[in-house]
């Protein structure tokens, strides 16, 4: 009896590990049209906050919010999603207003803040105004960020910049309405509740009477709403992942996958945030070396010519304008210029750290969609819709000789058996006609009876 040695040459660690692929995250969130496309949204974003608080809220919700060089407030106290995380789940996610969960706090707070009891009708409008806005700007940048990066995860190869442009402006609508269907059924299932609300304004003792009556029936309306906006806030990331990847790429298409993915796999969903934050994390503190590094060379080889004290002075010019503060009564108007052309250039360079913290998210949502996809509807990771000028055309029959002499010459099977190298006869050619004399019949008349 033999025994059977198997020799492993190699361990595919992705098959064992399919998380690893989000590895690759970071480095694709660091592309350089990922990176400027995610900055430039970052700064076409803020004058659209700003123009909603200026028209909605009055000054002093202004002041309260903090809305100064901010979309919304960033904090434990005021940011209601970092308030309400569970303690245990707590731990593992960053509350910092510099942390790599920051871009998806600022997108979904605003949905969050429109359930503010103590909310008023202007800053509801300031918040639905505030999600329109980001939505109109961020359909079109993560749209192609999203593509970018789900190409290079699944394919390992490269995308043209012009191709994932191009079909990001294609499914622009896509990305823009498939948020808006969970958020259509929550207005649904929320009217009929605040009207039953104007019954306690109208008559605060009657109408607690009556809606204490209906309370039942609003807990049991509330149980859909709490289902879609749970999926809503946790998979929002993967709609534009879905509208990327996908065939089809329409709003439903990623409105019915995301829910499906979040609520069919949760506790894998949870241990892919948790990774892709520690990654993160990491990549965050790269970039903000990088950013120090560029900075600091600069003034401190213009301190050089300039002198130390100048660039102090410039640099702490710079802080004040970039802060909004009030600037030094007595202080050089030319200096102070050229301070804020300092400035300007500067915030650019700094602003390439929420660049990368806003093409990271989309970046990830793309990996981790790619995850759950495959744990949930066991869907290979390179099944993509690519476009028809993407794909490599067969080469042609024609182009090949042995497929040419296929075609032309007959097989040699088709020779005799017994000489193989005699050529076959033509069918065409009709067989010699045979001599007159040997054309007609003998009879006995040649040799009759003597």
């Amino acid at each position: 009896m033999t025994s059977e040695r198997t020799v492993i040459r190699a361990i595919s660690w992705r098959d064992l590990f399919p998380w690893l692929l989000l590895l690759r995250t970071v480095r694709l969130a660091a592309h350089p049209a990922a990176l400027a496309a995610a900055t430039l949204a970052f700064w076409l974003t803020i004058p659209g906050w700003w123009i909603g608080a200026r028209v909605f809220l009055t000054a002093e919700q202004r002041t309260e919010l903090s809305l100064q060089n901010s979309q919304l407030p960033a904090g434990s106290p005021q940011d209601m999603l970092a308030s309400h995380l569970p303690l245990a789940a707590a731990e593992y996610f960053p509350a910092s207003a510099g942390a790599v969960a920051e871009p998806y706090r600022r997108l979904s707070e605003p949905v969050a803040r429109l359930l503010r009891i103590r909310g008023s009708v202007g800053e509801a409008a300031y918040c639905l105004w505030g999600t329109l806005w980001s939505l109109a700007i961020w359909g079109l940048a993560g749209g192609f960020i999203s593509r970018l990066a789900i190409v290079r995860l699944a394919t390992d190869e490269p995308e043209p910049l012009k191709t994932s442009a191009r079909l990001a402006l294609r499914r622009y609508l896509s990305y823009v309405l498939a948020p808006l269907y969970p958020l259509l059924g929550l207005l649904i299932l929320g009217l009929p509740i605040a009207l039953l609300g104007l019954a306690i304004r109208l008559s605060p003792g009657g109408g607690s009477i009556l809606v204490g009556l209906l309370w039942i029936f609003v807990v049991l309306a509330s149980l859909p709403a709490a289902w879609l906006l749970g999926g809503l806030l946790f998979g929002w990331p993967l709609m534009w992942s879905a509208i990327s990847g996908e065939r089809d790429g329409d709003s439903f298409e990623a409105f019915s996958r995301s829910f499906s993915y979040v609520y069919g796999q949760p506790l894998r969903y949870f241990f892919y945030v948790v990774v892709v934050l520690l990654l993160g994390a990491l990549g965050l503190a790269v970039v903000q070396i990088a950013i120090n590094l560029i900075l600091g060379f600069a003034f401190g080889m213009l301190s050089w010519g300039a002198g130390g004290e100048s660039v102090t002075e410039i640099q702490q010019l710079i802080v004040l304008i970039q802060a909004g503060a009030e600037l030094p009564a007595e202080r050089n108007e030319l200096l102070t210029f050229g301070a804020t052309l300092f400035a300007l250039v500067s915030g650019i360079v700094q602003s390439t750290l929420h660049g990368f913290a806003y093409s990271y998210l989309f970046v990830t949502a793309a990996g981790i969609y790619l995850l759950l996809r495959q744990d949930v509807d066991e869907t290979e990771f390179d099944e993509i819709y690519l476009p028809a000028e993407e794909r490599k055309p067969s080469p042609p029959a024609s182009s090949t000789p042995a497929s040419t002499s296929a075609t032309t010459t007959p097989p040699a099977a088709a020779q005799p058996v017994d000489s193989p190298l005699a050529p076959a006869p033509s069918p065409s050619s009709p067989p010699p006609p045979p001599p007159p004399d040997a054309a007609a019949p003998h009879t006995g008349d040649e040799t009759g009876p003597g």
